[in-house]
């Protein structure tokens, strides 16, 4: 695929409300030296706001709860007449909420006001209103939420210590039902793992904070009783679990819960919409190859092609054969076979029918819910020997993960430059720096050099290498790949 230009990506299925509130000295003062609070932002739904649903504001701090109320937050239809509801305010989140009654009239345009009757919990009050208009859906919201993923993957492994929990639901969930006995983590043997909960009403998601490193082992994620912005609830919990160890529960390829350092889904050469296989590699370098739906009774060769950076001289990577694999009458084959060569590769996996042809190949595809994916970060001046790369020397690593599940891509390090700002990379098999590459998020680690990122593939692009650096520094960094022992 030709690479796009160098950019970062958003996305969110609402429509955002921005506010400039300013920092610093160019937020408004008031005479007792506080900060005048403001609206931090207002999510509505693409498709208009459905008529039976709270409106909900998020401030940029604490409110005086006393000050939230139908004085400080009111709803006005065209002519402006105020309707009837009720005003909450939600002093875990800094969010009004203002749910209409009766609901709303369909396919109608309203005003939502706060007045500078809202005041800060230092007293200090709005220095100005702050209004929005939304329009109304013809239908009410009467469809249960649910939960769409939750980051880290199902069943993934070596998630780093410190890594963010995200719970992405189909819809904004209500901020009241926002709650730690909601959200429960428990890690080996069930204990529970205290976490940290926040959300933005722009977004769909709640973000879970460990208080402390995750253990080593098994966790587990539940989420249950939480409400949409019109009271409808889940209709049964949600549960997935993924775990810090490196341990792949035996879908290693040297089975017996050999550890799995690298991971990545097998697609059709003409075919990008099903998974058709999966490569794993193990910390000793077994690469094991899994065939699915294929021709029956072939022969396909296992080809590794290293990334490298484009030159004068040279394009593209000499690949090299690891195996081969065999389907049977159903379609289905399995190998293992020690990889080749020792040293720290990054690059793409090919399968080559009899023709030669590349009939399956490795990489992440948006849209396919069923990829799992997981590499180790290797520094990249060390990676594929070195050669054609102009990355400089890396700054320390204790370790590090990229892994993909159901659309979410989560890069995780450990032991890197204490507070240093990081961003993460998608690239082409071709690159191995930040050559022709997406940048997708940015990060920052704490003092222990711990940090990590939840992000999404690009926008009309797959990924084959995925990358983190020195915040805007594509040529010094760490690349997804394997390490093999000699």
């Amino acid at each position: 695929m030709t690479p796009l230009p160098h950019r970062l990506l958003c996305t969110s299925v609402f429509f955002t409300v921005l506010v400039l509130t300013g920092c610093g000295s160019n937020a408004p003062l008031l005479q007792n030296g506080g900060a005048a609070p403001t609206v931090a932002a207002v999510a509505l739904q693409v498709n208009g706001n459905a008529p039976n649903r709270k409106q909900e504001v998020q401030f940029n701090g604490a409110m005086d709860p006393a000050t939230i109320n139908g004085h400080s937050f009111q709803v006005a239809d065209s002519t402006g007449t105020l309707v009837p509801g009720s005003v909450t305010y939600d002093t875990n989140f800094d969010i009004a909420s203002f749910l209409p009654s009766p609901a709303l009239r369909p396919g109608a345009t309203y005003t939502a006001t706060i007045t500078t009757a809202a005041a800060s919990a230092a007293g200090v009050p709005l220095a100005k209103p702050y209004s929005y208009t939304f329009t109304t859906r013809m239908k009410t919201d009467a469809s249960p939420i649910y939960v769409l993923s939750v980051s880290p993957a199902a069943n993934a492994t070596c998630v780093g210590a410190n890594t963010l929990i995200i719970v992405t639901f189909d819809e904004t969930p209500d901020a009241a039902t926002i709650l730690p006995s909601n959200f429960v983590v428990t890690g080996p043997g069930g204990g529970a793992i205290p976490v940290k909960l926040s959300t933005n009403v722009t977004t769909t998601q709640v973000v879970l904070t460990p208080t402390s490193p995750l253990p080593s082992g098994e966790i587990t994620v539940r989420v249950n009783s939480v409400g949409d912005l019109a009271d409808v609830m889940m209709t049964a919990p949600f549960t997935s679990s993924f775990s810090t160890a490196c341990t792949s529960g035996g879908s290693g390829g040297s089975g017996g819960g050999a550890t799995t350092q690298y991971e990545a889904p097998l697609f059709s050469g003409n075919d990008f919409t099903a998974v058709d296989g999966q490569i794993t590699v193990d910390m000793s370098g077994n690469t094991t190859v899994r065939l699915s739906g294929a021709p029956a009774n072939t022969t396909y060769t296992v080809q590794f092609c290293p990334a490298v950076t484009p030159t004068a001289s040279t394009t593209a990577a000499a690949c090299f054969n690891v195996t081969t694999v065999s389907s049977d009458s159903g379609g289905t084959g399995t190998a293992t076979a020690k990889f080749p060569r020792p040293g720290d590769w990054a690059g793409d996996f090919n399968l080559n029918n009899p023709a030669g042809k590349a009939a399956y190949q490795t990489s992440l595809t948006l849209g396919v819910s069923n990829q799992t994916y997981l590499s180790t970060l290797l520094p990249m001046t060390s990676t594929n020997g070195g050669a054609d790369t102009t990355a400089s020397p890396q700054d320390p690593l204790s370790s590090g993960t990229v892994t993909y599940s159901n659309g979410s891509l989560v890069f995780s390090v450990s032991g890197a430059s204490p507070n240093t700002g990081y961003s993460t990379g998608e690239s082409e098999t071709v690159y191995l720096d930040g050559s022709g590459s997406y940048e997708l998020s940015t990060f920052t680690t704490d003092a222990k050099g711990n940090g990590s990122s939840t992000t999404q593939l690009n926008v009309g692009s797959g990924g084959d290498l995925f990358d983190v650096s020195q915040f805007r520094r594509q040529s010094a960094g760490f690349i997804g790949g394997f390490s093999v022992p000699n």
